[in-house]
């Protein structure tokens, strides 16, 4: 399938209707359904950009997206990152994908209704790259590099805490919703001006760029929390998540740390959690 264009929704996940009767009904339901929601959210979140609240404003935006949107972001991101990442894919083992889909696999199967619903595409990929990092897409498509392997060497509870924690990325929409607030002004722009391709596009245009995206701390502690409780659901030792963030404390990693930072108070937040049988 073909990357959506900026300003359109474009193929996939989205199946149109029978024709409606009448002038104006030529667009997909989908798109119809996703600009009203813009629309209700915009009005919010431009209040919240003249209080001074972009990330609130952001969050206001997102929680009335549909998870399409998340499916649509995600594939144009999965496609950018599996271009950059093409060259020595060749030198990712059977072994590593194996081990790594197992764990993955796994944690889906304890995810609820709800947090399933969410991810319209979950799917791992391990691609060769020297770099020790892991990230997830919109929708549930996660990224693990070699690197982060061959950091963890044999140790499944630390690739198990950081695929959780990613998915807590990917369930809470961390991604979209860092889109939306880097851009929350042009789009309010956008909105002002009536122009809703503009809207729709900007958010799309940001997909390539998602692995590079810094989260909030409080997004970061958002998926700690999650990764936890997913680990306990699968009664998996939670603690993977905590001694995978100690150990970039004692050799840090600079390329993760930049877009997962404070990892000694995280991991510190995680065992004071396990001690109070939260």
């Amino acid at each position: 399938m073909e990357k959506p264009e900026a300003g359109s929704i474009g193929p996939g996940p989205y199946r149109q209707p029978p024709p409606a009767a009448g002038p104006g009904f030529g667009q997909s339901w989908k798109r119809t359904a996703l600009e009203v929601g813009i629309i209700a959210a915009m009005l919010v979140a431009l209040i919240l950009v003249l209080r001074g609240c972009a990330g609130c404003a952001s969050t206001a935006i997102v929680s009335a997206l549909p998870a399409d949107i998340d499916a649509a972001i995600g594939k144009a991101g999965g496609e950018a990152m599996r271009a950059q990442y093409s060259v020595g894919s060749d030198k990712v083992t059977p072994e590593q994908r194996e081990r790594v889909e197992k764990i993955f696999n796994e944690l889906r199967e304890n995810l609820t209704p709800e947090e399933s619903a969410i991810l319209i595409n979950p799917r791992i990929t391990v691609v060769a790259d020297p770099q020790v990092n892991a990230f997830a897409m919109p929708g549930g498509e996660v990224f693990v590099l070699t690197g982060l392997l061959d950091r963890v060497k044999d140790d499944d509870d630390l690739v198990r805490g950081v695929l959780a924690h990613e998915l807590g990325h990917a369930v809470h929409r961390h991604g979209v919703r860092g889109l939306v607030r880097n851009a929350i002004y042009g789009l309010a722009l956008s909105f002002l001006l009536g122009d809703m391709d503009a809207v729709t596009g900007t958010v799309l245009a940001g997909a390539s760029k998602l692995d590079r995206l810094s989260h909030s701390r409080s997004m970061e502690e958002e998926s700690d929390d999650f990764g936890v409780t997913l680990l306990q659901r699968a009664k998996r030792d939670p603690e993977g998540l905590a001694r995978f963030l100690e150990s970039l404390e004692s050799a840090p990693v600079p390329e993760l740390l930049s877009t997962h930072p404070d990892s000694k108070d995280r991991a510190e937040a995680i065992r004071d959690r396990l001690k109070s049988g939260k």
